[in-house]
């Protein structure tokens, strides 16, 4: 059983407190510790866009207010990591080095170099490094993968991928608003989509991101995607007292596949009824990624769902649409 401690607990934070619980309680881990520079967050229960869970369990753990007193009070195997955005490649390089495991949030970095950076440091030190792109084991997602995969409805002819959401007010220091730590709607929530559809399709030969900025700076962005068949992401910060809302449209040669309710729900083109996927099974996409953490920890396997090269691609490609979005949406190649 290994022993896990977070660095980080405000608002992403406290789902992954509840899926470090539910392991803890299955005997699969120990979250022993957690450390935030705030101590009003360990009383706080942070409401952010999307439902966290049940909070009734609040756990043993230990708290901290200072990282260098945690590491050296606790016995550590891995470490969680869910601070701001533009703080994510240094302490991931740093706890790696220190001889921890990593799991760090999305995104993996602000800066494709910053990535390159971490993913050799994976390499020299030989710890794990997994990064927070959790939709590859939210279940919805995860069908769809087998789904493009195994090719049962012919080859994808469109997709469109769907995130709104209002301006997250919950974070220290609100640095979500602030451009340079968060990247706007582009890098912080629009990656999820923008990783799906590499993660299913591959890397697209370009991007072309139309983008504005009514509360913070690129709060809204529609980004079309370069492969063989229209692919596009859409991400907004921008309506003001929206409620958190994810949603897919793929359309294949002989089906269409539509997130509603969920759930996946395929439409045949034959007209026959819609169904649910047989092999759909729902279940908390943030407890099925630290399983899955976990498990690399312990066996040592390849990582075959969430790779941190991948993360590093999508990086890439995010980085692309900013700086289509800087030019007015003209095309950017990959």
């Amino acid at each position: 059983m290994k022993n896990v401690a977070m660095i980080g607990f405000g608002g992403i934070a406290q789902s992954h407190k509840n899926a470090h619980l539910r392991l803890e309680a299955e005997g699969k881990e120990r979250l022993v510790a957690v450390c935030d520079i705030t101590p009003s967050s360990f009383e706080n229960r942070i409401k952010i866009n999307i439902d966290t869970g049940e909070q009734s369990v609040e756990g043993s753990f230990n708290t901290y207010t200072d990282l260098e007193k945690m590491l050296a009070s606790e016995e550590i195997d891995v470490i969680d990591i869910c601070i701001p955005s533009y703080l994510h490649a240094d302490l991931a390089i740093d706890m790696m080095e220190r001889g921890y495991d990593v799991m760090s949030e999305k995104p993996m970095a602000l800066h494709h170099e910053d990535c390159l950076r971490m993913l050799d440091a994976m390499r020299r030190t030989g710890k794990v490094l997994m990064i927070g792109q959790v939709l590859h084991f939210y279940p919805e997602y995860a069908c769809l993968k087998r789904i493009v995969s195994d090719g049962r409805f012919g080859k994808p002819t469109s997709a469109v991928f769907q995130r709104f959401s209002g301006l997250p007010k919950w974070s220290w220091q609100d640095w979500y608003h602030d451009y340079d730590k968060a990247g706007g709607v582009i890098s912080d929530m629009l990656i999820h989509d923008i990783d799906m559809a590499r993660y299913l399709f591959g890397t697209p030969a370009f991007v072309e991101c139309n983008a504005s900025s009514k509360n913070v700076k690129y709060d809204c962005a529609h980004i079309a995607m370069g492969y063989d068949f229209p692919v596009t992401c859409i991400g907004d910060w921008s309506q003001n007292g929206a409620r958190f809302k994810m949603a897919y449209w793929l359309g294949f040669e002989k089906a269409t596949v539509i997130l509603e309710k969920g759930k996946p729900t395929v439409y045949p083109n034959d007209g026959g009824e819609p169904y649910v996927p047989a092999e759909y099974e729902g279940g908390d996409g943030m407890y099925y990624q630290l399983k899955y953490m976990l498990e690399l920890v312990e066996t040592r396997k390849k990582n075959e769902i969430s790779t941190p090269e991948g993360a590093a691609e999508t990086i890439r490609i995010v980085e692309a649409a900013h700086r289509s979005a800087d030019m007015r949406g003209e095309r950017v190649a990959l």
